[in-house]
């Protein structure tokens, strides 16, 4: 017993199962991420290292090649590049198509603890850095008014960042712009000569006295107190009273020396002032700042753009009134308007395709039968698929039809010559179900290595992944439809009737009379064509070739 004829005989089962699934997949629809792109893993991994005050050559020497010598043996690499800059190494590591990233980030951090030791201590912890795509910025906001580049840089380190990274979705808010704030500490060459001091020493002395430590425990009772030492710097006076060395005074040799306390402003001009400006940014032609902001990884994109517009107003409550924060620029708008125009053109296509069934079926029942295996084979997709591109779904629109007309056009064939519907159902989907079933295979073979060699194709294959699984899983569903939801429709809820029997009236009569003899008439010059071809078979090849030559000249 074939899956059609088991479903026929219990269709409010069949019926039920395709209601569950239906709703599944809406309930899945709402809970997809949605981005211009799918997660991509690009195989470019970065280790970057800061020498402040190191040239090229001696950043070179110290650290890009003991960095290359570890690095050369990671498991995938495919090359291996660096650049040496004044206080800054960058190697970059490509690799094999396929390879875990994680994994070679665990044996890349592995193989930097085992060199550590041997770069120079001014240096910096290498930094490992993956190349991802979710790192782009999603959306700038602009902080602008009539105020100075450092107040709006305090506004937005104060106010408007930590308001933007609770917002779930995002991931970071980093500034740009402005001027930040810095403690000057200005020493004359002369007074470093003077009391034989040098820069390395002096910024030892700071922060071996700019700290705060825990002072043990003090017990009462059932009481525990904690104590923490707090050297923190509170004020400027803080700073200039720091004590840098003791230098002995002369004496005439008799006398025992004195020990002089050296304190930074002895040596030093302390003041406040600002950090060199590394990024400028204007609006407009006036200074202002920048909050670029990045999602964090798997969130929906769109979803996360919503919310920070929402929450755009009451951080405008907490600014003065003269202060502005403008969206600037937004991806997710063209996500939106991609989405909306691909779906826009799978609306259109569905729409379309049903049109032309029903000129052809001439039967509303016939037509809607067709028509609900649309929509419940895109929706049951995108149940199954928690990873999918909308493209990929769009492309599949018009093959989602063609196994339930094979078998609804099989089914009606049988009610032409007098089968009841539940015995029309059964014998026409089983005569189809090979046919249908070799049918859809074959499209999905040609999809299928797409999927198998996709590690192979590079990026490409990366990004046609999910389009390929979209489309083969979106024809397994059509094909699921057709073989068990089709019959039973035909069978129970919408049974097919017999054109040639219908009863005819009125003016619906004669639009169904005149596509009759439209049908007819092709029917019959199809016919008179092939007996045409059939007798004149060495002129048809000719033109056939003729037709082949022509095309391979079109190539270049």
């Amino acid at each position: 017993m074939s899956l059609s004829s088991k479903a026929v005989a219990k269709p409010t089962t069949i019926l039920i199962i395709f209601i569950v699934l239906t709703a599944l997949g809406l309930y899945s629809t709402s809970k997809l991420p949605i981005d211009l792109y799918p997660d991509l893993e690009i195989p470019y991994i970065i280790v970057s290292t800061s020498y402040p005050n190191a040239g090229p050559e001696e950043v070179e020497n110290s650290i890009t090649r003991t960095l290359e010598s570890s690095l050369s043996g990671i498991t995938g690499l495919k090359t291996l590049r660096s650049t040496s800059s004044s206080g800054s190494s960058m190697v970059m590591l490509e690799l094999n198509y396929g390879t875990n990233l994680d994994a070679a980030t665990n044996e890349i951090r592995d193989r930097l603890d085992l060199v550590k030791d041997y770069l120079p201590e001014d240096s910096t912890t290498p930094t490992i850095i993956k190349m991802d795509p979710s790192m782009l910025p999603i959306m700038s906001l602009t902080l602008t008014g009539n105020r100075t580049p450092e107040e709006l840089r305090q506004y937005a380190e104060d106010v408007v960042q930590p308001r933007l990274e609770q917002i779930d979705g995002i991931a970071s808010a980093n500034i740009s712009g402005g001027r930040e704030k810095a403690i000057i500490i200005d020493i004359p060459r002369d007074r470093l000569e003077a009391y034989s001091l040098s820069i390395t020493q002096i910024a030892q002395m700071l922060g071996a006295q700019n700290l705060q430590a825990s002072g043990g425990q003090i017990t009462q009772g059932d009481t525990n107190y904690t104590i923490s030492t707090s050297g923190k710097y509170s004020s400027l006076d803080d700073i200039r009273n720091t004590v840098i060395s003791y230098k002995a005074t002369a004496t005439d040799g008799m006398s025992i020396p004195e020990l002089k306390t050296i304190r930074l402003r002895d040596i030093a001009n302390v003041y406040e002032g600002y950090k060199p400006e590394t990024s400028l940014a204007y609006k407009d032609g006036i200074p202002c700042v920048i909050l670029s902001l990045q999602k964090q990884s798997g969130k929906n994109s769109v979803q996360s753009a919503e919310k920070v517009r929402e929450v755009l107003p009451e951080i405008l409550k907490d600014l003065p009134e003269d202060v502005q924060l403008i969206e600037t620029m937004n991806t997710t708008d063209i996500i939106e308007n991609s989405i909306g125009q691909v779906a826009s053109s799978a609306v259109q296509g569905a729409a379309l395709a049903i049109v032309v069934l029903f000129i052809f079926l001439r039967s509303i029942k016939s037509t809607l039968i067709i028509g609900l295996t649309i929509p419940i084979s895109l929706i049951i997709t995108l149940g199954i698929m928690y990873f999918m591109t909308l493209a990929g779904l769009a492309l599949g629109v018009g093959m989602l039809v063609d196994n339930s007309i094979v078998i609804l056009e099989n089914i009606y064939s049988y009610r032409e010559r007098g089968a009841k519907p539940s015995v029309a159902a059964v014998l026409g989907s089983q005569e189809m179900i090979s046919a249908i079933t070799s049918s859809t295979l074959t499209t999905i073979c040609v999809f299928l290595p797409l999927v198998m060699f996709s590690g192979n194709l590079g990026m490409v294959g990366q990004i046609f992944s999910g389009l390929t699984f979209t489309i083969v899983f979106s024809l397994v569903c059509s094909l699921a439809v057709a073989i068990i939801l089709v019959p039973v429709l035909a069978s129970k809820y919408l049974k097919i009737n017999n054109v040639a029997g219908r009863r005819k009236e009125g003016k619906l009569a004669m639009v169904d009379n005149a596509m009759a003899r439209f049908f007819n008439a092709m029917d019959n010059g199809y016919a008179k064509l092939v007996k045409w071809v059939l007798h004149h078979k060495a002129l048809f090849l000719i033109c056939i070739l003729v037709l082949l030559i022509l095309s391979f000249m079109l190539i270049p």
